[in-house]
């Protein structure tokens, strides 16, 4: 869930319709045209303006869809504001170093500036869609009608990104030192302020305490992580015969070194327990470890993730976003 992906990475890993002020540009150049002209000299590549489709529904990035006259189809994302442009140089550095780790394809960047992004865009399509307003996500596909082609590569590349060795050259050094209490330190520091802001159910506030108390759901150490797994962040291909396969993983914005049961959430949220469990069962036998307590574990924090949510809603004068979830909440 994007809501809860960006008070999330507040907390441990969205945006307006329209960039604030001050929000990078690159090199002074505006509209379809400018952008095209701009990145057409950085990659050496010739993009056609009028080819030009903006993508408005991310929450850190504009993101622009673009043809080059070879008709190779570009990516070109724009930071929204300084900090989001900061924390591009962390996830190029884990696309780096998973790129050749996972079965499946992530962006490859061509151009990397602190205001601009260019990669060749991955085939396919989103496996889902999030619902602006309602924070539901629509499936094009079935996720359980034929894990071998999806659910099943997912784990694998979740498993490849959860063993990539923090000490990898391509990560910044000291990564791998974070505390794993420090992770649990911040959502306790969320409800603390949930609590005081928000009308917090009874029930939830004593699941979300024992929740933090328990050792024994926490995990002992961290790994990178994506941060941000949701139905639309994995694109499908769609063969002539045959079911839609997974053709791609997006959107690494929130990678960190985290807790691995981070990835699993928003999967749980858009697709049930059925789809968790089929998930971790694959993610298992890709060799991931499935600690005792785990799935309890991703079930708190995925009913936390409305707390996260509200207090995102609060930050960002999102008044129905704070309603939604306080609904979400109830018992």
């Amino acid at each position: 869930m994007r809501a809860a992906a960006g008070a999330a990475r507040a907390a441990v890993p969205g945006g307006p319709s329209q960039a604030p002020a001050g929000a990078p540009q690159p090199a002074g150049e505006s509209g379809p045209a400018g952008l095209a002209a701009y990145a057409s000299r950085r990659l050496g590549v010739v993009l056609d303006p009028a080819t030009a489709r903006a993508d408005e529904s991310g929450w850190d990035f504009r993101v622009t869809h673009i043809r080059a006259v070879d008709r190779t189809w570009w990516i070109l994302r724009q930071p929204r504001r300084p900090e989001a442009s900061e924390q591009l140089a962390f996830e190029g550095a884990v696309l780096a170093a998973v790129r050749d780790r996972t079965p499946v394809p992530v962006p490859d960047w061509r151009l990397h500036t602190p205001d601009l992004v260019a990669y060749p865009r991955l085939p396919g399509e989103a496996a889902g869609t999030e619902d602006p307003d309602t924070l539901v996500y629509g499936w094009s596909l079935d996720p359980l009608a034929h894990p071998g082609h999806y659910l099943e590569p997912l784990a694998r590349a979740l498993v490849a990104v959860h063993t990539t060795p923090l000490d990898s050259p391509a990560l910044p050094a000291g990564r791998g030192q974070a505390d794993p209490g420090a992770v649990r330190a911040r959502i306790a520091d969320r409800l603390t302020r949930a609590r005081a802001e928000l009308p917090l159910p009874a029930a939830g506030l004593r699941r979300w305490r024992a929740w933090l108390d328990d050792d024994r759901l926490w995990p002992g150490r961290l790994t990178l992580v994506h941060g941000d797994v949701h139905p639309g962040h994995t694109l499908v291909v769609r063969p002539r015969s045959g079911p839609p396969a997974l053709s791609g993983l997006l959107d690494w914005a929130n990678a960190d070194v985290g807790d691995p049961a981070a990835d699993f959430v928003d999967m749980l949220y858009a697709g049930g327990t059925a789809v968790l469990d089929r998930l971790l069962e694959a993610y298992r036998a890709a060799g991931g470890e499935v600690r005792d307590g785990m799935r309890a574990h991703i079930l708190a924090r995925a009913s936390f993730l409305w707390v996260h949510v509200a207090l995102r809603g609060l930050d960002t004068g999102r008044p129905a976003w704070v309603q939604t979830a306080l609904r979400r909440m109830a018992p």
